[in-house]
This record gives C-alpha cells, structure tokens and sequence, in this order.
C-alpha cells in the first residue's frame, strides 16, 4: 500500500512529540516520598544529584524532580554548570527518559542542540 507523502510527514512528526514536553504543562514538584521509577530512588534523593554527559564529564545538578501531579514523576529539573556547553540556562525541564543511570552517575542522553529545545520551568 503506498500512502501519500504527506500522511507519512505527519506520522513521522506524531512519533517525534512522543518524546516532547508540551510547552503548556502545568508542572509541581513531586512528592519527596514519591519513587523514581527509572532511577529507583525516592524524588528527594534525586534534588542536588550530578548530572554527567556521555563523556563522563559533570554538567549541571538536579534542581527538582516534577510532574502533572505530586505523585507521578515525569522530569527533572536541570542548572547546567556555565562551562558545560549547555547554554547559559538555569531550570531546565528535561523528561526523565533523557536519562541514565551509569555507575551510580545520572547521565544526559541529550547534547546541548538537543536541550536548546527543552523549556525552562517557573516554579
């Protein structure tokens, strides 16, 4: 079956916002008690944790764990450090599967072209 041109653009592009933050959330801290799932560690645990890039290199910390509600993590929180080549951008809210856990080391998965794109939170 051939489909136009067209519908396979606006597939493509629906399976791209999977993995987008819509700019209109309304965003709260997560619960302290709540797990991190990915990470399997309580949202308090994450606050103030290094954030690494691929190269093993520290980038910025955690700033706060949010979500929809306070029970359901869906991002973290990131300051990038003035010399991690990330922009000079403070709260940066970045989906938490962006991320990995590398021994014991929360690594990025995003270069810095890639969280140019993400918004930045007002608490």
């Amino acid at each position: 079956m051939n489909f136009p041109r067209t519908a396979l653009a606006v597939a493509f592009v629906a399976g791209l916002s999977g993995t987008a933050i819509a700019q209109n959330t309304n965003w709260v801290e997560i619960d302290d008690d709540t797990m991190v799932a990915p990470f399997n560690v309580g949202a308090d645990e994450l606050d103030d944790v290094d954030v690494y890039n691929s190269a093993n290199k520290t980038i910025g910390e955690v700033e706060e764990v949010i979500g929809t509600d306070e029970n359901t993590p869906t991002a973290l929180v990131v300051e990038f450090e003035d010399d991690a080549g990330y922009g000079d951008r403070d709260d940066v809210i970045i989906p938490l599967d962006r991320f990995s856990m590398n021994d014991d080391k929360l690594v990025l998965n995003d270069d810095a072209a890639a969280v140019a794109n993400y918004q930045t939170y007002d608490d």
